[in-house]
């Protein structure tokens, strides 16, 4: 490329950048709030298996990585055209007739403050943020194929399903792979001098070069490497990468209610969560409700009830089917609906399917008021206009209800028959006036 084109080329090559970056950076910023709802609105229905849940921390991280260097790239262009502008308006630079500096002073000036550097350096470094983003996406995406591959293998080939759940192995699984792709394990390739073994590897090396995506963004990735310090290049890539998990982690962490994602940093209250202290959680009162929150488990109408009755919702999740459905089958309950004689014997068989249904929630949940069992609650199967949740409805009389405070726990059993046990899904604090 000839020197005029190349002009011509970087004159309009920054602003597709940074229509490219802003718009991308908007979209990936936005994504937290998509990512978020989705997730909240559809897990009490989805039983996501390991790969699919692999996958979803994996596009999380991914849009991390993206908004990082997409936003680096947008505040430097910033500081680009700003100084641009500056250099455009007044080319000859600093006027040094004016401020009349001493030699000294003015020799350092020359030196520190010079056009072509200074926004030579900024537009390097905007495009190389830019390009980092590019990367280092591809290097995630590299990562989460062969962590899935890898353990499809161990699940489906040798069944190490202890292996494979556990956290501790997917996030050392996770950091072995992404050293291995940013070339820091690349050092420990060797020659065995066998004709036979080293073909194997080989064959091995091209296959993983394909398989995982290598192939995408290796060479570029040698040529930062070649042209710049190794271990400084290798170190900025490690903490890049980590810094768009660690903040993935946290931002699922204000959502995903347990496990992987609950990781609390620059938080030191360790007596403040306690499970004998009960908390008023916004979304389990109807008019607490914001735009396009769930229940997520259940609730009730308000915290303060005026009214001489209750109204319990629950979500239904799909781990209560497996119990559900094992407490209607020991009740006989028909899943088919067979031919009748006459109406009579019709209605006495959906009578008996009703309380069959009924008797079946009753022991998949325990309604408990002021520490006091409810028997015989009557749930219906109800879609909360609301939230578009699924699940089950019961008025509860609260008419004679002592005046102030009172809690209520919704307890849930689960287990085979033998080893049943029941576990507190809900507790909620009220005020009735």
């Amino acid at each position: 490329m000839k020197n005029n084109q190349k002009a011509e080329y970087r004159s309009i090559s920054w602003q597709l950048e940074t229509i490219i970056a802003g718009g991308l950076f908007y979209t990936l910023f936005i994504s937290t709030d998509f990512f978020k709802n989705f997730y909240i609105q559809k897990q009490a229905i989805l039983n996501l298996n390991h790969y699919e849940t692999l996958i979803f921390f994996g596009l999380y991280i991914l849009t991390r990585t993206l908004l990082i260097g997409f936003g680096a790239n947008l505040v430097l262009r910033t500081f680009w055209v700003a100084y641009m502008a500056i250099y455009n308006w007044y080319p000859n630079g600093v006027n040094y007739d004016k401020i009349n500096p001493s030699d000294s002073r003015k020799k350092r000036l020359e030196l520190r403050y010079h056009r072509e550097n200074r926004l030579e350096t900024l537009e390097k470094w905007a495009s190389l943020s830019f390009s980092f983003a590019i990367l280092f996406a591809m290097v995630v995406i590299s990562t989460i194929v062969v962590c899935l591959l890898i353990d499809a293998f161990l699940l489906e080939v040798l069944e190490l399903d202890d292996l494979v759940y556990n956290i501790t192995y997917n996030y050392v699984l996770a950091a072995v792979i992404l050293l291995s792709q940013l070339g820091i394990l690349a050092q420990f390739s060797f020659k065995t001098g066998k004709k036979v073994v080293d073909k194997v590897l080989t064959a091995l090396n091209t296959f993983y070069y394909y398989i995982s995506g290598s192939f995408l963004y290796q060479r570029e990735l040698l040529i930062l490497r070649s042209n710049s310090k190794q271990w400084i290049l290798l170190s900025f890539g490690v903490f890049y990468i980590v810094m768009a998990t660690l903040i993935s982690i946290n931002q699922l962490g204000a959502f995903f209610y347990g496990g992987t994602f609950t990781v609390k940093s620059f938080d030191d209250r360790e007596t403040y969560e306690q499970p004998s202290v009960y908390m008023i959680r916004n979304n389990y009162y109807e008019d607490h409700l914001k735009e396009n929150e769930v229940f997520y488990r259940g609730g009730i109408q308000s915290e303060v009830i005026d009214e001489n009755y209750l109204k319990l919702f629950i979500v239904h999740w799909f781990w209560f089917d497996d119990f559900k459905d094992s407490v209607l089958t020991d009740l006989d309950f028909k899943k088919e609906i067979p031919i009748f004689k006459n109406d009579s014997i019709r209605s006495a068989f959906f009578d008996g399917q009703r309380n069959k249904y009924q008797q079946a929630l009753n022991t998949l949940f325990t309604v408990e008021l002021n520490t006091k069992k409810l028997d015989s609650v009557r749930w219906d199967r109800y879609k909360h206009p609301k939230t578009d949740e699924e699940g089950y409805v019961t008025f509860i009389k609260v008419d004679t209800l002592k005046q102030g405070r009172n809690i209520m726990h919704v307890r849930r059993r689960y287990g085979k028959k033998d080893s049943q046990v029941s576990q507190n899904w809900m507790s909620f604090p009220f005020w009735k006036e």
